[in-house]
């Protein structure tokens, strides 16, 4: 059976050959991540954080960048978060008990020992003496470990350095095993009687600092080096845990050791460290947004990145295709966008609205294409979404998006043709099936899911009452009829896929468009109000929904300004957002600067 070239892997699980092969760099921060200093680094969930983290190890800069071990500019560790027994939701027994933040804080850097000493283990090093590694043993690191409270006699290896590792990765697995068994003795009645804590307390100063600092003057380390801990996955860390995350931020160890957290938009869950203070940008950390840039305003940038993906994918796979090759257009639809385009260039002289022809073109081709398909919006659903252009644009800005779409499409053609058949196009057809499937499917199926009272195991699962998803569906719903009913009209604003609010939004408009939001259904940005004398806030429907309301995904897009009463009868109703004046004076169009981002 042929594997599927877009297949989603996790990073985690990728080699460094295959992580370097098919690594692109999607962001314009890619340099100020690996630069020393400490970073929050949000993005929505599939934008790439994980790839990047991947891409930043030791092993693939190695290969990508042709370099030995001892001439890499940082040394990268990457702690994953969402898959560790961090999330053990038995650690919730330490709330409002004796010392919980030492106590989180000892499992915490334990976690960050594990994985670095994991993956140190893993390196090819050019130089290794064994008495310079047992200096560094015995003077610093089993003095650290006994200042912490630990009375282990720790067996080390000296044979190599992978054995040196992982002897001490086996020690440490030890005391990983001891803590959890003795939150599993913790009784979860608060009126009883916690048995005593005899063990370690490892700390990021006492600890981790200390002895990191003094392991990268090792011989075979790159010479003044600095270290980054990539802390993957953030937003699954209790509230507990990231107070004192954000207490490691609030040291300012870097540039010798800078810490790179990532989170999903919205869901880290505070910025206060354990003494109740505010860690601050850009004083304590960086902040950086990947994914809202190319959800706003995405379409050169974005583009590019992900045509090289594609081609990457396709290269690896043997397959001898461009991707505009791979996913072609459908040729009858082109022919009559092409034909509305001559159309327009006809009558500019005479019924232009934009000063340039281009414009026109742009803001009116598609739409009316689609508003000649026929008269009624059941056959406007005959518009084929196919082709790279609208396979990009319908990621909505997100790689796993995307890749997802190909890698169902590659699967569509499989089971229609024979898995061991070459595949080297994809119909449009089976384009448009699995693109419409997918809106659909994230409208009604996966909006639903969440209002679940189910929380999978998360530690502090972030409610969404059913009543709030329905108000949110209605709301979307509503959003993508009006934006069709303007987009077949004879406005000269047709393409819009944003509203924007009139006045302060009231406590309820607030919780749906956070919920929108968080779950992805939503980007926020901000606008210049209708006065012009300020800002208000911007909410841009995914683009990921074009086909269930027949929308045109491509291009610059407009947007419509709200009231709190028309959002209130829009997420009861489900029903146009309101009525639209014939010259629909309030539809703008967004310019290359429009946005600004939070």
């Amino acid at each position: 059976m042929i594997a599927n070239p877009f297949a989603v892997v996790s990073p985690e699980e990728m080699n460094a050959e295959t992580a370097a092969q098919l690594f692109v760099e999607m962001y314009s921060d890619y340099p100020q991540i690996k630069r020393p200093g400490n970073i929050i680094m949000t993005g929505a969930r599939g934008c790439g954080k994980t790839m990047l983290i991947r891409c930043c190890l030791p092993d693939v800069l190695m290969l990508k960048d042709g370099k030995s071990f001892d001439e890499l500019e940082y040394l990268a560790f990457h702690i994953p978060v969402k898959k560790t027994s961090l999330c053990l939701s038995e650690l919730r027994f330490l709330e409002n008990r004796h010392a919980p933040y030492l106590i989180n804080e000892h499992f915490l850097a334990l976690n960050v020992l594990m994985y670095s000493l994991l993956e140190l283990s893993q390196i090819q090093y050019p130089v290794y003496d064994p008495e310079e590694y047992k200096v560094f043993f015995e003077n610093t690191y089993a003095r650290y470990l006994r200042m912490s409270g630990c009375r282990d006699e720790v067996t080390v290896e000296y044979n190599s350095p992978r054995d040196f590792y992982l002897s001490l990765y086996n020690h440490a697995e030890e005391m990983q095993s001891a803590f959890i068994n003795y939150i599993l003795r913790l009784n979860p009645n608060s009126d009883k009687i916690d048995p005593a804590f005899d063990l370690p307390l490892l700390s990021f100063l006492r600890f981790i600092v200390p002895v990191f600092t003094k392991l990268i003057t090792l011989s075979g380390f790159p010479q003044n080096t600095n270290i980054y801990f990539f802390i993957d996955d953030a937003d699954n860390l209790s509230a507990t845990q990231t107070r004192i995350l954000n207490t490691w931020i609030a040291c300012r160890t870097q540039p010798t050791i800078s810490l790179k957290v990532s989170t999903q938009y919205e869901l880290y869950k505070t910025y206060l460290t354990s003494n109740d203070i505010l860690i601050e940008s850009p004083h304590d950390y960086q902040s950086v947004n990947i994914s809202l840039r190319y959800t706003t305003n995405y379409i050169g940038n974005f583009k590019d990145k992900a045509v090289e993906i594609l081609a990457k994918r396709l290269k690896n796979a043997g397959i001898d295709q461009t991707p505009e090759n791979f996913f072609p257009t459908y040729d009858v639809q082109e022919a009559g966008i092409e034909k509305e385009i001559q159309l327009i260039k006809d009558n500019y002289s005479t019924d232009g609205r934009a000063a340039r022809i281009d414009d026109d073109v742009r803001r009116y081709a598609v739409p009316n294409y689609i508003k000649k398909l026929g008269g009624k919006k059941k056959s406007r659903s005959t518009f084929r979404y196919a082709g790279l252009d609208n396979i990009i644009h319908l990621s909505s800005g997100i790689i796993r998006n995307l890749l997802d779409a190909a890698a169902n499409m590659y699967d569509a053609v499989c089971a229609q043709q024979g898995a061991d058949v070459s595949v080297n196009y994809i119909s449009t057809d089976i384009q448009n099936r699995v693109l419409r499937d997918q809106s659909d499917a994230f409208l009604y199926t996966e909006l639903r899911r969440s209002g679940s009272t189910d929380n999978d195991g998360e530690l502090e699962p972030i409610p969404f009452p059913k009543n709030d998803i329905e108000k949110l569906q209605n709301l979307i719903c509503a959003m993508g009829q009006t934006f069709h009913d303007i987009l077949v009209s004879d406005r000269s604003e047709r393409k819009v896929f944003s509203i924007a609010l009139s006045n302060i939004p009231d406590d309820e408009i607030k919780s749906v468009l956070k919920m929108g939001v968080r779950l992805g259904y939503l980007h926020e940005a901000t606008i210049g109000n209708k006065a012009g004398n300020g800002r208000t806030w911007l909410y841009i429907l995914n683009r990921r929904l074009a086909p269930s309301f027949v929308l045109d995904p491509t291009g610059f897009q407009g947007y419509l300004f709200m009231t709190n009463e028309d959002l209130h009868k829009a997420m009861s109703t489900g029903k146009q957002l309101r009525e639209i004046d014939s010259d629909c004076a309030d539809v703008y169009q967004l310019s290359l600067f429009d946005i600004w981002e939070e």
